[in-house]
């Protein structure tokens, strides 16, 4: 099977200047929580998660120990993001992005999703972005060829 036999029918795009407010819509709206961020010429600028969101709001020290979070007050996450919220997602976003291409085995997506954490591929061709390729995706794919 090939990547683009197993790509998402609708991937969640956003522009950079999306804000991270009417991302956090968005992710609600759908059944993504990643979004690839591309230019008005389909050009891939980046991706952008909740986890990027959630990166942004908590402080790094939290990361070393989690107990660290019983230090904050309980409207901490509220306050954080709501000053937050109007950044935009290209302030945020991851901008080193793994790609694939169509015509690539589908196990490579598998091995990236594995090996390097990835929910979310970014499908490029000709230097354009055509789709993504997640997970589910796959799972959705070999799923429905098996029954």
């Amino acid at each position: 099977m090939l990547v683009r036999d197993a790509m998402l029918p609708t991937p969640l795009l956003v522009a950079p200047e999306t804000s991270v407010l009417e991302l956090c819509t968005m992710v609600l709206d759908c059944n993504q929580t990643t979004a690839t961020v591309v230019d008005s010429t389909s050009h891939l600028c980046g991706i952008v998660s909740v986890q990027d969101v959630f990166h942004r709001i908590l402080p790094h020290y939290v990361d070393m120990d989690s107990r660290l979070a019983g230090l904050m007050h309980e409207g901490y996450f509220e306050e954080k993001f709501a000053a937050f919220k109007h950044l935009t997602v290209g302030e945020i976003m991851t901008k080193e992005v793994d790609t694939l291409r169509p015509g690539d085995a589908v196990i490579e997506a598998v091995g990236m999703f594995y090996r390097k954490g990835h929910k979310t591929i970014p499908v490029i061709e000709d230097g354009l972005y055509i789709g993504s390729i997640t997970r589910r995706s796959v799972l959705r794919r070999v799923t429905t060829e098996s029954c």
